[in-house]
């Protein structure tokens, strides 16, 4: 009786890790991600999720990989046409007040971006301005040139500092 409770408890583990599973796939650059992503928004999170939050089963929901974080849409560039407050779920860890360019796909109340590079920020002062006259592809482009342009600013920051830091040490 105690090796068919053990066999038991085995099979109904392995059953809770199996439905905790996702699927994720390799990043096969831009073009392919536009055609696989059925929906492509542009949304701002509305609260940072809590890093130590609990799920209704009790598991850390960090824990399982996916981060579900509350959205407001901004603007749909493609696909489900919603509006108002949303749901991400995705590896990406999105802050309070950052809008984001998301290739998703809507499903069951919720758009999945699973993968981190499907989100893409673009700061706290985001404004849509000049996009409502330009095509999906001419949309997107201009928001990986913003992203471009942030990072390479953050670079300029992060090496500025680097050089203060090292300096610091070596004196």
């Amino acid at each position: 009786m105690k090796r068919k409770l053990t066999i038991l408890g085995a099979i109904l583990v392995f059953l809770e890790c199996s439905v905790m599973a996702y699927v994720t796939m390799e990043f096969s650059g831009w073009a392919s991600l536009e055609q696989k992503c059925r929906d492509i928004i542009i949304a701002r999170c509305s609260a940072t999720p809590e890093p130590n939050a609990v799920g209704a089963d009790g598991i850390e929901i960090n824990m399982r990989g996916l981060i579900n974080s509350d959205m407001e849409i901004v603007s749909v560039l493609a696909g489900t046409k919603n509006s108002g407050h949303v749901k991400l779920t995705s590896e990406y860890w999105p802050r309070q007040g950052e809008c984001y360019l998301i290739f998703a796909y809507y499903h069951d109340g919720f758009y999945q971006a699973f993968e981190s590079y499907k989100v893409v920020p673009l700061g706290p002062r985001f404004v849509t301005n000049g996009l409502g006259d330009k095509s999906v592809e001419e949309q997107i482009q201009m928001l990986f040139q913003r992203r471009l342009n942030d990072l390479k600013r953050e670079m300029k920051n992060d090496q500025e500092e680097k050089q203060r830091l090292e300096e610091a040490l070596n004196k």
